[in-house]
């Protein structure tokens, strides 16, 4: 990005005050219990420093959230913006602690009359500043910083308040109707109120950070219309693609020639949109990994409000795709599965690739590590998801880690799904041809040689006791399990610290 002290910053890139407003925005967003700024403005220009002193002000009244920041001589604007002040000299020394609004008044009745048509925060830095150039001088600005501290310290007593700001007559009212609330609270339940107070609080500043972190997702999705236009062009082209290269299957086509095809229709359209589904969470994810770790390290937010803002951002957009690329494929074949079938089981299947994509990259740290796990992962799924046309050969079942690895793959709970909903009651009738044509278009080789229907389809496939919802329901499960992994990955491999204790 392009910096800059002031104005918009050309470009397109973020000016310095821009950035320092975006700054100050996130570390607010989050609530703290009080909010602490450095200088703030500077190295801003006067109109840059005051958007970011306006921010700070509107901000934290809004949240409620107590600021405090260091300034040097702000402009008359920015004086207006401030509450109360604290007026430190060198040594430490505090010359005046209070509301902004009376301090022209105290130092008039000390002997100290702020000049007409002078910016009053400019007249009081003055009378605490030391002129270390000229000796006489600075023996002079000491004695007078010493009067200052010594009339302040005279006019404090111990019974004089400093309330927190209130912003308007109806923040005030609720102030108060809240405080009632509390203190009958604290008198019936004195044991658990400190508790109910915490959850209250956390539970409201955690639907907050959740709230902002969804619509950043959002806002990273929509921003590039280019990118959701050529997925869409995509998920109908390859729809068309594949409806062009498996051309049985049709509705005017012979029904027993397009066994073979319809299992291959429906494998490859798996494998396509899980593939897409997880190389786009996993370049997403990957490449907003530091800037996570980062912001935990603030505490700006936990892995499960990041996490679960990522659900809600990527799987509706994904499961989007997946619908239109279900669709399309529907319209320009003849497969007998149901539109709201074939919907609903490529949508899951997409969710539960986005989930693995989470997964994996809630473990790594940079696209190309993600790529370098998340790639041959998915290319395992693949080869043990895939359905034999050979058959199942029931005399020398899997071992016990392919059986694992079958249970972990999207793509094969998802092609089981399609075919046991495609097969299942499937009858060969054609009325336009005999009993031979039949069977000479029947496949001659593999497990789908000679079969008479639909159910025998199935059950020389493996699948014959196979149930549509059993294997929906295992999408489900998996894709839960794996943001569960997700959560953990995020906990466990997100930043930590060292205990400072032991050292």
């Amino acid at each position: 990005s392009q910096s800059g002290g002031g104005g918009g910053g050309g470009g397109g890139g973020l000016s310095g005050g821009e950035r320092r407003r975006l700054s100050v925005a996130l570390e607010l967003v989050t609530e703290p219990k009080i909010f602490l700024a450095d200088e703030p403005t500077t190295g801003l220009d006067s109109a840059q420093a005051e958007k970011v002193v306006r921010l700070i002000r509107t901000l934290a009244k809004e949240r409620n959230v107590p600021s405090v920041m260091t300034l040097h001589q702000p402009k008359s604007s920015i004086w207006r913006m401030l509450d109360r002040i604290i007026l430190l000299a060198p040594g430490g020394k505090m010359c005046y602690a209070g509301d902004r609004k009376s301090a022209t008044d105290y130092f008039k009745r000390i002997g100290f009359e702020c000049p007409e048509n002078t910016n009053p925060a400019e007249f009081f830095i003055d009378l605490v500043t030391i002129d270390t150039d000229d000796p006489e001088q600075a023996v002079a600005d000491e004695a007078r910083i010493n009067l200052l501290h010594h009339r302040f310290l005279q006019s404090c007593t111990p019974d004089d308040p400093w309330p927190p700001p209130v912003s308007d007559g109806n923040a005030l009212i609720k102030q108060q109707s809240q405080r009632s609330i509390d203190d009958v609270t604290k008198r019936r339940f004195p044991s658990i109120y400190p508790i109910l107070r915490t959850k209250a609080r956390n539970a409201s500043n955690g639907i907050r950070r959740f709230g902002a972190l969804l619509q950043r997702s959002w806002r990273q999705n929509i921003r590039d219309g280019r990118i959701i236009t050529l997925r869409l062009g995509a998920s109908v082209v390859q729809a068309w693609l594949f409806a062009s290269i498996f051309k049985s299957v049709r509705d005017d086509k012979s029904l027993t020639r397009s066994i073979a095809d319809r299992v291959a229709l429906l494998t490859y359209g798996v494998i396509n949109m899980s593939i897409m589904a997880l190389m786009k969470t996993l370049d997403l994810f990957a490449k907003e990994r530091s800037v996570v770790m980062r912001e935990q390290m603030r505490s700006n937010y936990s892995s499960l409000e990041y996490l679960l803002a990522k659900v809600f951002a990527e799987i509706p957009l994904d499961s989007f795709f997946a619908l239109v690329f279900a669709a399309t494929l529907k319209r320009l074949t003849g497969l007998r599965t149901s539109m709201m079938t074939l919907i609903k089981t490529y949508c899951l299947m997409t969710v539960t690739s986005v989930s693995l994509g989470f997964s994996i990259g809630s473990i790594t740290s940079s696209v190309e590590s993600a790529m370098s796990l998340g790639v041959p992962v998915m290319v395992i799924f693949m080869v043990v998801g895939v359905i034999n046309p050979s058959g199942v050969d029931t005399d020398d079942p899997p071992n016990k880690i392919m059986e694992l690895l079958k249970v972990g793959s999207p793509i094969k709970w998802a092609i089981e799904a399609l075919v046991t909903a495609e097969f299942r009651g499937m009858v060969f009738n054609e009325k336009d041809r005999g009993r031979w044509g039949q069977l000479k278009d029947l496949p001659r080789m593999g497990a789908l040689a000679m079969v008479q229907d639909g159910d025998n389809v199935l059950k020389n496939l493996g699948l014959g006791t196979a149930k549509y919802s059993d294997r929906m329901e295992k999408l489900a499960w998996l894709s839960g399990i794996y943001l569960l992994m997700s959560w953990i990955g995020l906990s466990y491999f997100g930043p930590s610290f060292i205990d400072t204790d032991d050292v």
